[in-house]
């Protein structure tokens, strides 16, 4: 009875709602097949996408820890660098100090030799700044005040200060030194300064006073001399000693063999010639690679 009346339901029946009809049944299985057979594979696929999303997760977590592992290494060999620079820096304004006090106690020889273990130690921290490229703020602010402590005040305090004159040079020294480093640390061109950089003028005074036994007349003619050459503008390379040709490592390694294990008139000679060879031939010895390079 039920098939004959959807028959003649089919048959009396008007055609739009015989259509009508149809397509809701066919929406309502529809709907219920889908609703079935659908599920399983959403559920599927949610599973799978949020695998997929751990997988990542974890992939990235342990890519990132290895990333931040290789930095945090080369982090820590830069601090430590940083730290040996620092460190030369602070043992360079030490060897200022003492030598402002040995100059004060009138022990001009121990006062020079702590100007030349200053030198040498300032020429291992340049190498160390500019070989790692390692720039720090509070670093560089401390070495230019050992800096100017080491080669400024106390090699000026070298011409003694008991005579109006000899303060008079003092104090023109001590302030070309300051001006040297304030407007001519750098010179706007690759590998050159401009003006004679203040250690090697203050090595020249040093070397000048133990081989004269701290003759001022001599000393105060050296001391104008550093100062013409300090406040000329002419460029001068840099001395990468330990960076370049294997000779020039020789001749700062002789240095500080020399500097500890022989008389004071060795050490000053041989440091008199360092720097004066620096003066008068920068090109030729020691910029001569660097022009080509």
């Amino acid at each position: 009875s039920h098939s004959a009346a959807q028959e003649a339901g089919k048959d009396c029946g008007p055609t739009p709602v015989r259509n009508a009809l149809d397509q809701a049944s066919g929406w309502a299985q529809g709907t219920l097949v889908r609703t079935h057979v659908a599920s399983p594979v959403v559920e599927e696929e949610d599973k799978i996408g949020n695998a997929n999303t751990e997988c990542q997760c974890l992939e990235g977590e342990y890519t990132s820890f290895f990333l931040t592992k290789d930095q945090s290494h080369l982090q820590m060999n830069e601090i430590s660098w940083k730290d040996v620079a620092n460190v030369l820096s602070l043992a360079n304004l030490i060897m200022g100090l003492f030598s402002i006090f040995c100059s004060l106690s009138k022990k001009s020889s121990c006062a020079s030799w702590m100007l030349l273990i200053g030198f040498l130690m300032d020429m291992a921290v340049r190498t160390i700044t500019r070989h790692l490229n390692i720039c720090s703020k509070s670093g560089a602010e401390l070495n230019d005040f050992a800096v100017f402590t080491t080669f400024g005040l106390a090699t000026a305090l070298l011409l003694g200060v008991d005579g109006p004159l000899n303060g008079f040079l003092a104090i023109i020294y001590v302030l070309a030194a300051s001006f040297r480093l304030c407007f001519y640390s750098t010179s706007g061109l690759s590998f050159t300064y401009k003006g004679l950089p203040c250690p090697y003028a203050s090595c020249v005074l040093a070397s000048t006073s133990l081989l004269t036994k701290g003759n001022r007349f001599i000393l105060s003619c050296m001391a104008s001399l550093m100062i013409l050459f300090m406040m000329d503008q002419s460029y001068y390379p840099h001395d990468e000693i330990l960076e370049s040709e294997n000779w020039k490592k020789i001749v700062y390694l002789g240095g500080v063999i020399i500097l500890f294990f022989s008389p004071f008139s060795i050490i000053a000679f041989y440091c008199l010639m360092w720097s004066l060879s620096y003066i008068f031939f920068p090109d030729v010895l020691w910029g001569k690679t660097e022009c080509l390079r």
